[in-house]
C-alpha cells in the first residue's frame, strides 16, 4: 500500500494493518485529489478515466474513515502510561501491552491524529453520514468532514445543555416567571410594581413610532410605584429618541438619565454616509421617593453599560433584539430587592423576566406573539394562553 492503488481486495484484517491503510490511504487521497484537480483544469485524461480515478479516490476514503474508527476504537482501549503494571492489559502470552502513547507511536500515528482517530470513533453516525452525503454530491469524503461535523454536533449539545440547566434554575426559584400572550396596551394591574424593564418593538418594528409611544408608556409608568423604577430600552433612531422624550411622565416617576448599551461584537454593513449604530438608547425613571441605587461596584454604574449582544453562534440568542442577560441583571439588582414585582409588558422570549425569577424577583409580563411565548416557556417561564 505505497501507491495509488489501493484494491479493495487488500483490505486488511488487523489493527496494524487498519492503522497501515490509514495512514497510506490519506497520503493517497491527497494524491488522488491532485490529479483530479489537475483533470479538471487541463483535462488531460478522457472522462472514463477521470471517473474511475474518481472511483477509486470515493471508495479509498471511505475505506480510510471505517478503518479510523476501528483503529479509534483501538486506541481508546489502551491504557495511559501508568508505572503501575497492575492497570496494563496482558497479551495472550502473558506480556505487558504498551502504555498508549507508545502505542500510538508504533501504529505510527501522532498524538493529535490518534485524538482525531478517538473523536471520529465516538461517532459512527457522523462518519456514515459524511459517507452518504459525498456519494449523493459525487465528492470524496473526509475526515476533516467528519471532524467538523462532531465539532458542531459537540457545540449544539453543549448548547442545548446550557439551555436545560438554566430552565431547570429557573424552575428551582421561588417565583416561576409569568407570560400572558396578548397585548398589555391599557393593562391595569391590581397591585404597582417596583420594577418596569422593557425593550418595546422599535421604530423599525411599527408605522408610527410616536403614536405607538404615546398608546403604551405613560400608562406603564402610572403604575410604578412612586418608590419604583423604571428601564425602558429605546432605538438610537432620531425619530425614536425624539418621540419618548417628548412624553411627560407621570406625576409619579420622573424621566431621570438616558442610558447607552452599546456592544462590539456585532458587525453588519458599512454604512456610506453615516457612523456606525453599535449602541441602543435605555430611558432610566425614578420614583419620586424612590432609594438609593444599591450598586456598590463602580464599573456597573457608568450611564454607558458596555456588554456584547448575545450572540446566536453561542446559543444565547433567541431573538434580533434580545439584549444580554447580563444587563437586565445589573438593572435589576440595582433597582429591587428579593420578592419585589418586576413587570414587562413586551416580554418577547423572556430574558427581562428570567433575569428577575433567577434573582428571586416575582416577574410577570405580556407578550403578543405566540411563537415568542413558546421560545420563553421553552426557557422557563409559565405561560398563560399557549393553545
Amino acid at each position: 500500500m505505497n501507491d495509488l492503488t489501493i484494491r479493495t481486495e487488500q483490505l486488511p484484517e488487523t489493527i496494524e494493518q487498519k492503522a497501515e491503510y490509514v495512514l497510506f490511504g490519506t497520503d493517497a487521497l491527497k494524491a488522488y485529489r491532485a490529479k483530479l484537480s489537475a483533470v479538471k483544469k487541463r483535462f488531460g485524461i478522457v472522462p472514463e478515466q477521470y471517473k474511475q480515478l474518481e472511483r477509486e479516490a470515493q471508495e479509498t476514503a471511505e475505506n480510510v474513515l471505517l478503518f479510523s474508527v476501528d483503529v479509534g476504537e483501538h486506541i481508546k482501549k489502551i491504557p495511559k502510561a501508568t508505572t503501575n503494571h497492575k492497570n496494563l492489559e496482558i497479551d495472550r502470552k502473558g506480556k505487558f501491552l504498551n502504555s498508549k502513547i507508545e502505542t500510538v507511536k508504533e501504529l505510527g500515528f501522532t498524538e493529535r491524529q490518534a485524538r482525531d482517530l478517538q473523536t471520529i470513533a465516538a461517532h459512527p453516525d457522523i462518519v456514515q453520514n459524511v459517507i452518504e452525503e459525498a456519494r449523493q454530491n459525487g465528492d470524496v469524503a473526509s475526515r476533516s468532514a467528519v471532524i467538523k461535523k462532531v465539532k458542531a454536533k459537540q457545540k449544539a449539545d453543549a448548547i442545548e445543555e446550557a439551555k436545560q440547566k438554566a430552565a431547570k434554575e429557573i424552575a428551582e426559584q421561588p417565583y416561576p416567571p409569568e407570560i400572558q400572550i396578548g397585548d398589555s396596551i391599557g393593562y391595569q394591574p391590581d397591585e404597582k410594581y417596583d420594577l418596569l424593564l422593557t425593550d418595546p418593538p422599535y421604530s423599525t418594528d411599527v408605522d408610527d413610532i410616536g403614536s405607538f409611544a404615546h398608546s403604551w408608556l405613560p400608562n406603564a409608568l402610572r403604575y410604578v410605584k412612586d418608590t419604583g423604577f423604571a428601564y425602558v430600552f429605546i432605538g438610537a433612531y432620531p425619530d425614536e429618541l425624539r418621540s419618548y422624550l417628548n412624553i411627560a411622565p407621570p406625576e409619579n416617576v420622573e424621566l431621570t438619565q438616558l442610558l447607552i448599551w452599546t456592544y462590539k461584537n456585532t458587525l453588519g454593513n458599512n454604512p456610506a454616509n453615516r457612523y456606525k449604530q453599535n449602541y441602543q438608547a435605555c430611558l432610566f425613571y425614578r420614583g419620586v421617593n424612590a432609594p438609593k441605587l444599591n450598586c456598590p461596584q463602580t464599573s456597573e454604574q457608568w450611564a454607558v453599560q458596555e456588554i456584547n449582544a448575545p450572540d446566536g453562534r453561542q446559543g444565547d440568542r433567541e431573538h434580533a433584539w434580545q439584549k444580554p442577560m447580563e444587563i437586565a441583571e445589573r438593572f435589576i439588582r440595582h433597582t429591587t430587592e428579593q420578592g419585589q414585582t418586576v413587570f414587562d409588558p413586551f416580554a418577547c422570549t423572556g430574558t427581562f423576566l428570567l433575569a428577575a425569577a433567577k434573582l428571586g424577583r416575582k416577574a410577570y409580563g405580556f407578550e403578543i406573539n405566540p411563537e415568542n411565548a413558546k421560545i420563553a416557556e421553552r426557557r422557563g417561564c409559565l405561560v398563560n394562553g399557549v393553545e
